[in-house]
């Protein structure tokens, strides 16, 4: 393969994807990487490296190549496109095959275990001094070593995947098989259809092949039918030594690489994360995650658990992994997670699968003892999990919570450790729990005032505030408040909003900064604009281009996420003229483009702005035009503006316009211009604004708009309904 300038990676937050990122570019190859999903510290692992993280699929420039995860279909989107292009797409395991294949090269493969032995070998390399590059499919618990390096004119120490076929392409000059349990249901129907596959593999070994006796791997071999040589090591008999088996095979793999790594001291080994990784641990409970989502990873897992602690008792939460898996192995499951005292299940992480009910977590249940068929249940909440797990044991009594899968438990597991580790109190917990997810440009302060980040300037501080540097941050931030069931605000601007005097209990979140203010040409006359670009600068941005239509944006004070939310207008135009598709992270955790024309779109309201969070949005032009003919509209209609509107503070229109007459004529016909209460005063420019002469409270705001809606009621018989948003509360409790 000839050595590519660049490469796009499609799927880089995987922890298949990132290492390959890391060692492209320290082969000197330009990387961009994508993934909709990027967590920290990957992420800023990646850009310290120099790696350029993308927030949307589209490249600075167009790459060599596109390598994409095997999680991302063929027939994805943001793959065609390159197809058609032209453009080689290769998935990472093809891609890795050909590029390693004139390199000394020394494969790691099994079932399960390659990950924690491919990161002890690297380790212990480093620890003896013989440099080497690696990928290596999952973090250092220290973050001693980056999870993939490059190194010239050294061997390449790799795990190689059999889970999606690409296995096929490898040619090895070591293979070190660790086991050849039947699993990958959905590729291998049969245990015999793996086995085929691990003997080609083994066939094309070109050195040492290195396998443990009297395995699976050890009995399918045929040693006269091979040309390499052959290495074995005795495994540990008991599950519960697995990490012994697993430093018995370095050693071996060692040997064949031609290094001694007999004298390694393998207890100083940091471990890998999300394998049997101690998060929290009393002298009465301890809690911890293991990415164990085989019955033999779990069999192993759970004995040994039981041998270290053997006074606790094991409270297991599982989470199968994949439809297919759970469905042909729920027997061998169900007899391996009969070891725990309590189970509880989650629902079956999916990964690329449909649905399947025969393998859900449900299929789990009937083969489990009656002990606890009976009492195990399946958790969607997690709050509920919590409850049923329950507080730290009495004095006599100690347990283990033992979250156990390959899925997305990990941020339970979390979770209930940071709440361990709180003493059940909800707001230190969120915090705990949050800080190693955030990148170091991210803001989370606790007790923040709220009144200078308004445009009316009143009200008090949040128990939370957050400035998510990225969007990664931002599901991060979002996800801690559902699991501690903080309650959460957006503000931009901070116009048509008024903070109640005693502030917000929960977090507020505002977009700000360079990633949420990007405003991007694209063809076609149109913008594609992040959450929080003021809407000021998208009518500049559009003159300055030509494009007509967003002339009415020059004079509204927020953002164009506030402006989202609330379909906001002037002159006559509404946001969701302009709008293409939105962006959208939704209640469930998942980021969705949706077409302007699928969108529940009302005066001021847009549903799915409202229940999630618009991130960034597709804004087509009306068409083009001379810059200068553009400037002379929006100077028109800014001259209108501050010819009608004051210039105060204020939070905008108070009310929504009714639809006999419009609010502003009603309160100034009942003469209520100049009404005052406190320092907030009814505005003698524009009667639907309340203006802040600079000491008002909310607690005056309130009182001044009650005012005016029972004197308009009274006197015309209409009930104005407030546009402005009253934050964390509802305008009932105040207006009923």
């Amino acid at each position: 393969m000839r050595k590519p300038k660049r490469v796009l990676l499609l799927g880089a937050g995987g922890m298949g994807m990132a290492p390959l990122a890391l060692y492209l570019q320290g082969a000197g190859i330009q990387v961009e990487a994508y993934d909709d999903r990027f967590s920290e510290p990957m992420r800023s692992q990646l850009i310290a490296e120099g790696i350029e993280v993308l927030g949307e699929p589209i490249p600075t420039s167009n790459p060599d190549c596109v390598i994409r995860s095997s999680a991302i279909p063929e027939e994805d989107p943001k793959v065609l496109s390159w197809s058609k292009k032209g453009v080689s797409v290769y998935r990472r395991g093809d891609f890795l095959a050909k590029f390693t294949s004139r390199r000394k090269l020394l494969a790691v493969v099994g079932s399960h275990g390659k990950t924690t032995t491919t990161g002890m070998l690297v380790w212990a390399l480093d620890q003896v001094g013989f440099p080497c590059s690696y990928l290596v499919g999952g973090s250092f618990q220290d973050g001693s070593l980056l999870p993939g390096k490059f190194r010239r004119n050294s061997w390449v120490v790799l795990e190689v995947d059999e889970s999606d076929g690409t296995i096929e392409g490898f040619s090895p000059q070591i293979t070190l098989a660790l086991n050849c349990d039947w699993d990958h249901v959905d590729r291998y129907e049969s245990t015999e259809k793996l086995a085929n596959a691990f003997r080609a593999l083994f066939a094309r070994t070109k050195d040492t092949l290195v396998i443990p006796n009297g395995s699976e791997a050890d009995e399918w071999t045929s040693r006269d039918s091979l040309s390499c040589e052959f290495l074995t090591f005795d495994p540990i008999n008991d599950p519960a030594g697995y990490q012994e088996t697993n430093s018995r095979a370095v050693i071996a793999a060692g040997k064949a690489m031609g290094v001694d790594l007999s004298g390694v001291d393998f207890t100083l080994f940091p471990g890998m994360n999300r394998r049997q990784s101690i998060l929290h641990q009393t002298s009465k409970r301890c809690v911890v995650e293991d990415y164990a989502h085989h019955p033999t990873e779990i069999r192993a897992f759970l004995s040994q658990r039981r041998i270290l602690l053997s006074d606790h008792s094991l409270q297991v939460i599982f989470q199968p992994h994949r439809f297919s898996r759970t469905q042909a192995l729920a027997k061998r499951f169900a007899e391996e997670l009969s070891q725990a005292d309590d189970l509880h299940l989650m629902p079956t992480y999916g990964a690329f699968e449909d649905f399947d009910p025969a393998g859900s977590a449900d299929a789990l249940l009937g083969y489990l003892p009656p002990r606890l068929r009976d009492r195990t249940r399946i958790f969607s909440d997690f709050s509920e999990l919590r409850a049923a797990i329950g507080p730290e044991p009495s004095v006599k009594a100690k347990d283990q919570v033992l979250f156990v899968g390959a899925g997305n438990l990990e941020r339970w597991a979390h979770a209930f450790a940071a709440w361990e580790k709180s003493g059940g109190e909800k707001h230190q917990a969120f915090s705990s729990y949050l800080a190693p997810r955030l990148s170091s440009s991210t803001v989370l302060l606790a007790d923040e005032p709220l009144a200078s980040k308004t445009t009316m300037g009143v009200g008090g501080s949040s128990r939370w505030y957050a400035e998510p540097a990225n969007s990664e941050d931002l599901r991060s931030i979002v996800e801690a408040c559902n699991l501690f069931g903080v309650q959460r605000a957006m503000i931009g601007r901070g116009s048509n909003l008024i903070i109640p005097d005693e502030g917000f209990g929960g977090l507020v979140i505002r977009l700000k900064g360079a990633f949420w203010r990007e405003i991007s040409p694209r063809t076609e006359d149109s913008l594609v604009v992040g959450a929080g670009a003021l809407l000021n600068e998208v009518c500049r941005s559009a003159c300055k281009l030509g494009l007509k239509g967003f002339e009415f944006l020059e004079g509204i004070p927020g953002t164009l996420g506030g402006a989202l939310r609330m379909n906001a207008g002037a002159m006559g135009w509404e946001t969701f003229d302009l709008v293409e598709w939105v962006s959208f992270l939704l209640p469930d955790g998942s980021v969705r483009q949706i077409p302007g024309t699928d969108l529940n779109v009302g005066y001021r309201y847009c549903k799915e702005a409202f229940e999630g969070i618009a991130l960034r949005a597709k804004l087509r032009a009306e068409g083009r035009s001379d810059h200068r003919a553009i400037r002379k509209a929006i100077d028109k209609l800014a001259k209108k503006r501050r010819s009608s509107q004051p210039r105060k503070a204020s939070s905008g229109c108070i009310f929504r316009n009714p639809d006999e007459a419009s609010a502003g004529l009603l309160i100034d016909q009942v003469g209520l211009k100049g009404e005052r209460e406190g320092g907030a005063v009814v505005s003698g420019k524009h009667a639907n604004f309340i203006i802040n002469e600079g000491d008002a409270s909310a607690e005056e705001v309130i009182a001044l708009i009650k005012r005016v809606r029972e004197r308009v009621r009274e006197t015309n018989g209409l009930l104005l309904e407030p546009e402005v948003t009253l934050m964390g509360k509802s305008w009932n409790e105040y207006l009923s």
